[in-house]
């Protein structure tokens, strides 16, 4: 098996638009682990903003994009 450095070298080598691919992977996995979620210590300003976006959601000052619209709206954004 290999280990993170050789993997994270491996994966730093590959073209950007796969490298994005297995960064939103990873990322919706991670999302999908309750034990991940329910930790609020890995990013104490993240959940701030998160909490703080919901509340717009909620009372209707903000709408929210669906997963599909904010994928197709920043395919073509660079960084």
């Amino acid at each position: 098996m290999k280990t993170t450095a050789q993997l994270e070298k491996e994966v730093l080598s590959l073209p950007p638009e796969e490298r994005a691919h297995l960064a939103l992977a990873a990322w919706e996995s991670l999302e999908a682990d309750p034990a991940f979620a329910a930790d609020r210590t890995l990013d104490p300003e993240g959940v701030a903003l998160a909490l703080e976006r919901d509340a717009e959601i909620e009372s209707g000052s903000a709408k929210p994009l669906s997963h599909a619209e904010f994928r197709q709206r920043t395919a073509g954004a660079k960084r």
